[in-house]
């Protein structure tokens, strides 16, 4: 299908693509795919800030399991039921999401390690000027923060810049995209000789062999990272895993029949009888479902209570006793990201494990000191010095700053990010499309996650409705598409009302900025 040559042209000198994707995540190909097998439409332009397919994936490349099955963890046109292990490790999963480019033809329409650094609407023509900076190969697989000090450094990093025009955007750059950076608070921070990098930036090349490993942080990645340090083939001396919160700690579901025999028969079992696979994958997301109810506050109180009681009895019987008031959460079941763990807690058995929750108040060249603990029941204050090689963060990321670090500018000359501000945080019709900004659409926009279940299954839908939603546009019969301020505010309204009756305001968590407002969750 073509678009209208009337209609789809820039000026001369400007290069042109009715439809400009951003990110080749899971959402950019979710995004590919329905525009070029669903709606028969290939003149499009996927660009990717990184060197490789996978959005997050690419980044998060480090050792563990992601803690969503694999069988939910994939594409409703692309299901994998063939994974040898019940959940896939963040490599396993980026080269599904690779295979799935290749399989639908979409490889050739991604351009890597190029970021679309501003957008701005023409009134005038209907379309979007798009900037694209165009980096030094593996350059924008650095985190902003990084990138932008070395470019300081060194200019020649940036190839060069491009301008074009788009008739829609589509924004997939994702949530978990820029890691939280080590505090600048800490005293001493640049004093440590050894490697610090953060999960969400594996550095594969640092040798752990007989290293003393500290781990700060004690969410999912961390979860997942700190049992594979203990075992073969990172042979560390010791982990020291500094942990500010206790977490909610649910078991994984586990293998039928065991890991091997899974291994062994499931994916040869499935491939045959993909109709097993279809039910299997069903049958986790309707078990998802059950466990999602229990965030509701006003409703299944005493469900979730049971849970917690049950959770915690679970946690401490796994764990040394000298580690159970560090591991008692003090917040409601749900009300943070749950870790799904089978591994975690036994790793803490092990002689060369070492859990703290003391605030860390220096950083010397081979080492740190820990004060006063985060945990007040913990009445030892004394400091206590512990040696590190290494220090792994696994803090989190920026996970509030939406679309950060693009510019967007709409009708008017008016700023995305002003807009929010203005109106007291990220806003988005069904975390989709804002009004003052025609023609542009975010997959995984504002409030459209959830605690619990798999975000694929979102993107994939949230692609599903940017594709039948800008059809149209493509055929020519409208210029613009865009939504009511009003829908917008409806919409929002709807979703704060939501949350208010959920477990997630009844603590401080990633899902909110820093003046409490969740713009993360969907109710």
């Amino acid at each position: 299908m073509d678009s209208p040559e009337s209609k789809n042209r820039a000026s001369s000198d400007v290069g042109f693509t009715p439809v400009l994707i951003i990110g080749a995540g899971a959402s950019g190909i979710a995004m590919a795919y329905q525009l070029k097998h669903q709606l028969g439409y290939s003149d499009f332009r996927v660009v990717e800030r990184q060197s490789g397919i996978g959005g997050s994936w690419w980044s998060n490349r480090y050792p563990g399991a992601c803690d969503v099955p694999t069988a939910s963890y994939s594409f409703s046109f692309a299901p994998y039921y063939t994974s040898t292990r019940l959940y896939p490790t963040g490599d396993e999963f980026q080269k599904y999401l690779e295979s799935v480019a290749k399989r639908f033809k979409l490889s050739s329409k991604i351009e890597f390690d190029t970021e679309v650094s501003s957008l701005r609407w023409i009134e005038s023509d209907s379309q979007w000027e798009a900037t694209l900076t165009h980096f030094a190969p593996g350059i924008g697989d650095l985190s902003t923060r990084e990138r932008d000090e070395k470019i300081a450094k060194n200019g020649a990093l940036v190839l060069r810049k491009e301008t074009i025009r788009a008739r829609a955007v589509v924004s997939c750059v994702g949530i978990l995209v820029e890691p939280n950076p080590w505090p600048s608070s800490i005293p001493g921070r640049d004093n440590f000789k050894g490697p610090v990098f953060h999960t969400a930036r594996w550095n594969a090349d640092v040798d752990l062999d007989g290293k003393n490993v500290v781990v700060i942080g004690a969410g999912c990645s961390a979860a997942q990272v700190v049992p594979s340090l203990l075992v073969e083939p990172y042979n560390v001396k010791s982990v020291t895993q500094i942990m500010r919160q206790a977490p909610w700690v649910m078991p994984r579901l586990e293998e039928p029949f065991g890991k091997e025999k899974f291994a062994k028969y499931a994916p040869t079992v499935l491939k045959y009888f993909p109709i097993l696979g279809w039910m299997y994958r069903m049958a986790i997301h309707w078990l998802v479902e059950l466990i999602l109810a229990t965030v509701i506050q006003a409703k299944n109180v005493k469900w979730r209570k049971g849970l917690e009681a049950s959770t915690l009895k679970r946690t401490l019987e796994l764990i040394p006793e000298k580690y159970h008031t560090m591991m008692t959460p003090d917040y409601p079941y749900g009300c943070k990201r749950r870790v799904f763990d089978s591994d975690w807690l036994m790793s803490m058995n092990k002689p060369n494990f070492a859990l703290e929750n003391r605030k860390i108040t220096a950083v010397h060249e081979q080492g740190l000191t820990l004060g006063a603990p985060y945990n007040k029941s913990t009445d030892n204050t004394n400091e206590k010095n512990i040696p590190a090689d290494v220090i792994i963060l696994a803090n989190g990321f920026e996970a509030t700053r939406w679309l950060h670090p693009l510019s967007v500018v709409g009708r008017n000359g008016s700023s995305l990010q002003d807009t929010w501000n203005q109106r007291g945080g990220p806003q988005a019709y069904m975390g989709i499309a804002i009004d003052g900004f025609p023609n542009f659409f975010i997959a995984m926009g504002p409030n459209s996650a959830n605690g619990t279940h798999s975000l694929i299954l979102t993107s994939e839908n949230m692609a599903i409705y940017i594709a039948k939603t800008i059809r149209p546009l493509l055929e020519g019969d409208v210029t613009t598409i865009e939504v009511k301020k009003e829908a917008v505010s409806s919409w929002t309204q709807e979703i704060k009302q939501g949350l208010l009756k959920t477990v997630f305001v009844g603590c401080t968590s990633w899902y909110m900025d820093k003046e409490g407002y969740n713009s993360t969750l969907y109710p």
